[in-house]
Order: C-alpha cells, then structure tokens, then sequence
C-alpha cells in the first residue's frame, strides 16, 4: 500500500503541467557557479487564480530576465490541493524550492518540517519590520521564521447603497457597533435581498468569516466552551435560521456568494475581502456599494482575520538562490505593484503607504485601514484540525443537529485533544 502511495505521488508530481516564467531582479542580482549556459533551476508551486496567476508570472519574467542565470519552472495547483500536494512531495522527496501558500498553513508547514528556517536571512535581510504585526506573525513559528506574506487581505462589510437608500436605512459608518450592525441586517432585509451574505462553507473560507463573530463576543478558538462564544455563535445562527442569510450559504464559497446573491443585488450587505471587489467589477461593474470596517466593541473596531499568501522555501541546496527570489519578490516596490494590479493589501506597511489605490479606491482604502488591528488565524501548528473543529460546531448548529452550547462543548474537547 506504501509503495502504491509513493508511486502516485511521484506520478501526480512528474506529470504536473510545467510551465516556465521569468523573473526579475529591480536590482538584486544571485551569482550562481559553474557554467553559466546551464542556468540554476527554481521550482515554485502557487496556488493563486489564473488572473493573479498572470500577474505573478509577469515579475517572475521580469527577475529571469535580470537573472540569466536562474531559471523558473512554475506549477499551479489549486487551492484545496496546496496542501495535500506539499505532503505527497515530502513523502517523495519531490518538492518545489519555493511554494506560494495559505498565509494559515505556514506554521502547520513549519511544524512538520517541511518549510524551512529563514531566520537568519531575515534578520539579516533588515525589511521584516516595515511588515503589518498581523502578516508577519503568520510566518512565525516558536520565535523564527518560515515564511514571508507576500500579499494579504482582510475581512470588512460591503453593502448595496441603492438597497439602503430603498429601505431608507442610514450607511453603516465606521463607528458602527455590531448592535448597529444587528439593526440594519434586519431592516435591510427583504422579500427582495437578504439583510446578510457571509460565508457559511464547510472549509477555511467559513471559518475565516466566522470567526470575527466569535472575536466580537470575547472569544477564540481556544475559549470556545464559554459563554461569549455561545454569543458569537448564537448571532450567527439567529441571522440564518431568522432567514436574513440564504439558506443556501452553506454550500457556498466566497467567490459563488458574491457572484449569486451580492453582485446581483440580492443582499444587502457581505461580509467580503479585498479581492471580491475584482469579482464584483466583473460581474456587474455598475453595482452601486462601497465597504466598511467591522463593527466596533468598546470603541475599536473588530479586528479582521489575516488572509492571503505567504512564501515558503522548501530547498536547502538551493538557499542562496531562493532566498534571492523571495527576497525581491517581497521588496516594497514589488509587493506594492503585485498587490494593486491582484486587488490585494501589501502586507508592509511601507508599500501600502506608498501606493496611492489604498489611499483614494474608496474600497481598498477601507481594508487598508483594517490591516493594522488584523490579525492571524491561530497561529497554531494545528490550524486545519483546529478550524475543523469549528467549522462542524457552527454546521450542526445551523443544521439544527446540536445547540450552539453543545455545538461548541463538542469543539472545545476536540481542540484540547488536538494540543495535547
């Protein structure tokens, strides 16, 4: 069975559809041995939409050519296989030197070993600090690091003015509370348009727009046995079942909630990331809607879980030449041009501060304000079983099969045994 294990996982990565980009240097340069007719090859796996995809490729053109002497192979590899894929190549010695991943599963790689320390090249590297504290915790594991965030994004509300100006409700400004909030999902909603969309999706996407309700209520993800997280989990489950959210969100990524029922005008409001805003111009670019942060508690408003992509370097032959490609590809005039061409947020602040879409885009500039107070899911080298646990809590809540206290006893003994 083994062998019948490693031979697929050898086939799947041999078999992969390569193709070639360039890369550029914007003046750093690697100096490599040998012959210089036979260029160092990198190997980078990302998982990353075709649109985006596009983008990246045109800088990885860029350092190659700056660069003769490395050449770049690139892999995509759909979101939900990253990590699967990561693992079958550990298990045949077939890993890519560099992998562009969920900004979540960066510890859970470097806990098993498969990304590598980078400490000391960042340290010496002397940028980190120009980093959001929320990004960069994200590739931080016991004190060192195993990652760069490359690009990143983070959670606000997007509404439908015209639906608020017909239901005559005021817009939510950026002092709202989440009683506010509450008051216009329910005044919002309609025959026509429901109050809410969010996501309800049994995977990571659900728990990253979950868990700013259980933030909201004074709870996390190892405090889910209290009474504030029943509260966070009760709010949700009353907007569902009160029919201000589609019943139909539980089978629903991000990407179809605002493509079906956003973009067509059929909810008011979305609990949304940045790059939704590039979905929506696509599909209805006359939309009439604008964003706003979360909610406030006790004057501050809530903070935004960290979404994105981070670098890993999975190579130690090849470390001087990988680190050289992570290194430019995470300059601030680097991450500032990928992110306003990909609709994301700079995970420095030095790049978003330079870039002027996050000053005057009336959306972006909201979730640029929201990335000083975001931060990262866990970080915890168990996250995926961990966000497991709470996507089954707030399914057999919504469902009906458990109440919201049972639900979430059932999640906090299965993440207690998930840390022993």
């Amino acid at each position: 069975m083994k062998k019948r294990i490693l031979s697929a996982a050898v086939a799947v990565i041999l078999t992969a559809a390569m193709f070639t980009g360039c890369a550029s240097s914007g003046g750093s340069s690697t100096t490599t041995s040998g012959d210089s007719s036979k260029p160092t090859t990198l190997q980078m796996w990302y998982h990353i939409s075709p649109d985006q995809a596009k983008v990246l490729l045109t800088f990885l053109d860029e350092y190659q050519s700056a660069n003769p002497n490395i050449k770049i192979e690139t892999q995509s590899v759909p979101f939900q296989e990253m990590k699967k894929q990561l693992s079958i190549g550990t298990a045949a010695g077939q890993l890519p030197d560099l992998a562009l991943c969920d900004t979540v599963d960066n510890v859970s790689f470097a806990a098993m070993g498969v990304a590598d320390d980078i400490t000391t090249e960042v340290n010496a590297w002397g940028d980190i600090d120009n980093f959001y504290p929320g990004p960069k915790s994200s590739g931080m594991y016991n004190d060192k690091y195993y990652g760069l965030p490359f690009y990143s994004n983070c959670l606000s509300i997007m509404y439908n003015k015209d639906i608020f100006d017909k239901m005559k409700v005021p817009y939510p400004t950026s002092d709202w509370t989440w009683s506010d909030f509450i008051d216009k999902v329910h005044k919002t909603n309609s025959p026509d348009a429901f109050g809410l969309t969010m996501c309800l999706f049994k995977s990571e996407e659900g728990t990253f727009d979950e868990l700013p309700f259980f933030w909201q209520a004074g709870a996390d993800w190892n405090t889910l046995n209290t009474p504030q997280a029943v509260d966070g989990l009760k709010t949700i489950n009353d907007l569902y079942t009160g029919h201000y959210m589609s019943k139909e969100l539980i089978s629903m990524t991000q990407a179809d909630m605002c493509s079906s029922l956003f973009s067509t005008g059929k909810s008011a409001m979305m609990v949304a990331g940045s790059w939704l805003s590039k979905n929506i111009k696509n599909a209805n670019p006359n939309l009439n809607y604008a964003a706003v942060p979360l909610p406030m508690v006790d004057g501050k408003n809530t903070a935004s879980p960290i979404g994105g992509g981070n670098l890993m370097m999975l190579t130690k032959d090849k470390k001087a030449q990988t680190w050289d490609l992570m290194k430019w590809l995470n300059s601030k005039d680097n991450q500032q041009k990928y992110c306003e061409q990909a609709g994301y947020i700079p995970p420095r602040k030095d790049a978003a501060d330079a870039g002027e879409i996050w000053k005057t885009d009336p959306i972006l500039s909201v979730y640029q304000k929201s990335m000083a107070n975001a931060r990262a899911r866990g970080p915890h080298p168990q996250w995926p079983q961990i966000s497991s646990a709470i996507q089954f809590a707030v399914q057999d809540t919504l469902s009906g099969a458990k109440t919201p206290e049972q639900a979430l006893k059932s999640a906090s003994d299965e993440i207690a045994a998930i840390k022993k």
